[in-house]
């Protein structure tokens, strides 16, 4: 990073001071609790249970910082949970006008195959918001760090060597990723099993990857809360496809949402019988 973005990363990590001032005392408590004598949720409530978005650190890192047309922009990353021992933690565009005060905020949601664009982030912020395009899947499209699927697989083998290597997206114990996910038996219209997903044997909807990304908007919401510059009493959801769904689901699940745009989403995985995924995944 040069002299001038690294500029940019400290003024921007000086902004979430009191987000990030647990993180030393931290002592990686798992987010959410252990299922009740090992049966998995049965209702909305009992899915939901236990979960704060506002309550962990963010635990930000500022990967990539510059400034354009009179627009902070950045990649980052921040905390989603702890699970299973290990962070969990989601790459981001995050951007605003770099004289921008009481800022509507906006988090936008990639499709399947898709990618966090800087230009979606760069454009809302042209018009007066602040932005967070999240990685749920780990790629990433900004100008000079462009995450691809090669570069996702780099990350995933940890080949640090390589010149086209880029922290992105580390779902540490699970998988949230798709297109393609980590492990080739993880299929968001089901609810696997196995031990890289939260309930291991049981079948749970914990285990299903849309529960996990739409944990992921919420807390993105809590980024944006946490931002001086942004009203925390305008936030706002939009996504495309699969990122249609993810917003009907973190906007059904957040009272923090006044706005929410989905985009060709919300009807998906018609042909599943299990009862569980059809009463709490299935929109």
């Amino acid at each position: 990073m040069n002299q001038k973005n690294n500029f940019w990363a400290l003024a921007i990590l000086a902004l979430f001071a009191s987000s990030q001032a647990a993180s030393s005392q931290d002592k990686l408590k798992e987010t959410l609790p252990p299922l009740i004598e090992g049966k998995a949720p049965q209702t909305l409530d009992e899915l939901l249970n236990g979960f704060d978005p506002r309550l962990e650190p963010l635990d930000i890192e500022v990967l990539h910082a510059w400034e354009e047309d009179e627009i902070v922009l950045m990649v980052l990353r921040y905390r989603v949970g702890v699970f299973k021992g290990k962070k969990a933690m989601v790459a981001a565009v995050f951007g605003y006008p770099k004289d921008g005060k009481e800022l509507p905020g906006l988090v936008q949601i990639h499709g399947g195959g898709q990618y966090a664009d800087y230009n979606a982030v760069l454009t809302n912020a042209k018009r007066g918001y602040a932005t967070i395009s999240i990685s749920w899947a780990g790629r990433i499209s900004a100008p000079d760090y462009r995450v691809s699927p090669n570069e996702v697989q780099l990350f995933w083998d940890g080949k640090k060597d390589d010149s086209a290597y880029k922290v992105t997206t580390d779902w540490g114990a699970l998988d949230g990723y798709h297109a393609p996910s980590r492990n080739p038996k993880n299929v968001f219209p089901g609810i696997p099993t196995g031990e890289w997903t939260l309930d291991g044997e049981i079948a749970s909807p914990r285990n299903n990857s849309w529960f996990l990304c739409a944990m992921a908007a919420r807390r993105a919401l809590t980024l944006l809360e946490k931002n001086p510059k942004v009203n925390p009493e305008k936030l706002g959801v939009y996504g495309h496809s699969m990122g249609g769904k993810l917003t009907v689901l973190t906007s059904g699940s957040d009272e923090r949402v006044k706005a929410a745009a989905p985009s060709c989403g919300g009807i998906s995985d018609r042909s599943n019988a299990d009862p569980l995924f059809l009463s709490l995944i299935h929109i």
